[in-house]
C-alpha cells in the first residue's frame, strides 16, 4: 500500500499556510513494485508546527492539527492524493496537466499580534482556482521536475459568512524525488513568487484611518508582488501503513509592493512542521500510480 506525500503532508502544509506547495508532489511512501496503489484508502494524520501569522509578520504561533483523511484515485476525479479535491485533464502526451489548485491559511486573532492590535481579526483563508502544470520529464521517472501556474480566488471565512478578498497568481518550479540520494526518503522542493490582486494585499497590509495609531499610521495597500516562498519537505515510510514527515517553508518578502506598510514587519518568515500518518483501511482494487 502506497502512502501519498501530499496526503501525508496536507496537515503540515495547512499549518504552514501553503497547502498548494505540497500539492506539487503526488508520489511518496511505500510504492509497490507494480507501481500501483489502492483505488481508495482512509486513515488519520496529525501534524504540528510553527506558523507566521501572515506574510511578512514578525510574530507567529504553534498550531496542531489531528485530522482523518480520505484518498480516492479516479481517472479524472481525485481526492486527497494530489492536493485535496481535483478534476484533472492531461494533454500533450501527459506533459501538460490542467486541474484545480488549492491553498489556504489559518485565522489570526489580532489581539495575539502586536502589529495588528485593535484591528479586525484575520479570518481563515481558502484559495481555489485553475492550475496548469508542465512536466519536464515522464511521470515514471524517479525525479520529477514541474513548472506550474496557479490563479486562485481568495475567500475569507469563519463559516458563518464567506467574503471574496481578491485573487493570487503563483508560478512555481518544483522538484520531487522518490528515492532521495538512493534512500527510502521521499523529498520535495519548490520555489515561486506570489502576486496579490483585487484586494488580497489590502487584506493583509492596509491600515484604515479608523485603526491608525501613532505607531501604526494609515496606509493604503497596493496590488502586486507579495513575496517568494521556498518549500522543502521530506517523508520516511516506516512501514507500509505508517509515514513520518517534516517540512519547512521560507518566505522572503523584501522588495514587495507593500514594504512601506506598518503591518509589513519582517522580510523573512520561517515556518516549520512535522507529523505522522497512519493508513488503516483501503480497497482491494488497485490502480496505476499517476503523478
Amino acid at each position: 500500500m502506497r502512502l501519498s506525500f501530499v496526503s501525508a503532508l496536507s496537515a503540515t502544509a495547512m499549518l504552514l499556510g501553503a497547502p498548494a506547495a505540497f500539492a506539487q508532489s503526488a508520489l511518496i511512501g511505500t510504492e509497490t513494485t507494480t507501481n500501483t496503489a489502492p483505488l481508495w484508502e482512509a486513515g488519520v494524520l496529525a501534524a504540528g508546527g510553527y506558523v507566521s501569522h501572515y506574510p511578512a509578520a514578525s510574530e507567529g504561533q504553534f498550531r496542531a492539527l489531528p485530522i482523518p483523511y480520505l484518498i480516492y484515485r479516479g481517472d479524472t476525479l481525485r481526492i486527497g492524493d494530489d492536493g485535496f479535491v481535483r478534476a484533472r485533464k492531461e494533454f500533450a502526451d501527459e506533459r501538460l496537466e490542467i486541474d484545480i489548485g488549492l491553498d489556504g491559511a489559518f485565522d489570526v486573532d489580532s489581539k495575539d499580534n502586536k502589529a495588528r492590535a485593535g484591528m479586525p481579526d484575520l479570518d481563515l483563508l481558502i484559495e481555489a482556482g485553475p492550475k496548469a502544470t508542465w512536466h519536464f520529464n515522464p511521470k515514471k521517472d524517479p525525479v520529477q521536475v514541474d513548472l506550474s501556474l496557479e490563479v486562485r480566488a481568495v475567500i475569507a471565512t469563519r463559516f458563518v459568512a464567506f467574503d471574496y478578498e481578491g485573487f493570487t497568481v503563483n508560478p512555481q518550479l518544483s522538484v520531487f524525488d522518490r528515492e532521495f540520494m538512493g534512500t527510502p526518503l521521499r523529498a520535495y522542493g519548490s520555489v515561486g513568487p506570489i502576486f496579490g490582486y483585487d484586494g488580497v494585499n489590502e487584506y493583509f497590509y492596509q491600515v484604515d484611518r479608523a485603526y491608525a495609531t501613532p505607531d501604526r499610521p494609515a496606509y493604503r495597500a497596493k496590488s502586486g508582488y507579495i513575496g517568494t516562498k521556498t518549500t522543502l519537505g521530506v517523508a520516511y515510510p516506516v512501514t507500509e501503513n505508517l509515514l513520518l514527515f517534516t517540512a519547512a517553508q521560507v518566505g522572503y518578502y523584501g522588495g514587495a509592493a507593500n514594504t512601506d506598510s506598518p503591518l509589513h514587519r519582517d522580510d523573512l518568515n520561517v515556518n516549520v512542521g512535522a507529523g505522522i500518518r497512519w493508513s488503516f483501511w483501503h480497497s482491494d482494487a488497485r490502480v496505476p500510480i499517476v503523478r
